[in-house]
């Protein structure tokens, strides 16, 4: 018998067609995502990347193909089965998702309420977080008190206050100029060398501050065109005309 795989992928997407409105929006798309990998998925409005987290998440149901996270296959799960799989993510989407009746600690806290530490645990982790991520004097603001940065930094600080296995942001980058991107991409590096950290991000924004060797899938049109590293892009595009008509319209 084949022993399993030291390092099984987390996520996998196994020829997933997804129909929207009669349009063909993800064609024939299959990747992997294994323990550590950071996953940059870029494209142009339209490409598929945010409708791909979120048939990730089980929020949306392919057409047809097969989707497993952490290998369990999401079409055979119940909603309690699929919850418990949630409470292993951290999930930054488009939109905000920050309640405005509670302060920033408040926000902070939500998704620890219901593991089984005290108040003063979930003080010292939360704070934690918000001096990573430079929110130090802020957590008795309420979120209309805060920028378009900060409030996506708030939303990342309760993204990984859980110290989730795998972390799914869409649009990070909003609100954020390039030196705020450059330390979040420092705090997650951190995160993915001493405890593993996955991370999965659609952000047009971030090819230019992430590292020459971390891992960039180009679609278009819900096609998977390119999936390799930084660098290896740059050499593609330069012999592709299509990946390099994309990479010059990326802001």
């Amino acid at each position: 018998m084949n022993a399993p795989p030291a390092n099984p992928p987390l996520v996998e997407l196994d020829q997933v067609f997804q129909h929207v409105n009669g349009r063909c929006a993800l064609n024939a798309l299959s990747l992997s995502v294994r323990r550590g990998d950071a996953l940059l998925l870029i494209g142009p409005n339209g490409a598929g990347k945010s409708l791909t987290l979120r048939l990730m998440l089980g929020l949306d149901q392919p057409s047809s193909g097969a989707i497993r996270l952490f290998g369990q296959d999401l079409a055979t799960l119940t909603d309690a089965q699929m919850n418990r799989l949630r409470s292993r993510l951290g999930v930054v989407l488009q939109g905000g998702s920050l309640l405005d009746e509670l302060t920033l600690l408040e926000n902070l806290l939500l998704p620890m309420r219901s593991r089984p530490l005290d108040r003063s645990a979930l003080a010292r982790a939360a704070r934690l977080v918000i001096t990573q991520l430079q929110l130090d004097g802020m957590t008795h603001h309420y979120p209309r008190a805060l920028s378009l940065g900060q409030r996506r930094s708030a939303e990342l600080a309760r993204a990984l206050i859980n110290q989730p296995e795998l972390l799914i942001c869409d649009g990070l980058s909003d609100g954020l100029d390039r030196p705020a991107l450059r330390d979040i991409l420092s705090i997650l590096q951190v995160q993915r060398e001493t405890r593993g950290l996955t991370f999965i991000a659609t952000d047009n924004a971030m090819l230019d501050v992430i590292g020459p060797e971390d891992r960039v899938l180009v679609m278009d049109r819900g096609r998977l065109l390119f999936d390799g590293t930084r660098a290896g892009l740059e050499n593609t595009s330069a012999e592709d005309l299509e990946l390099r008509t994309i990479l010059e319209g990326h802001p």
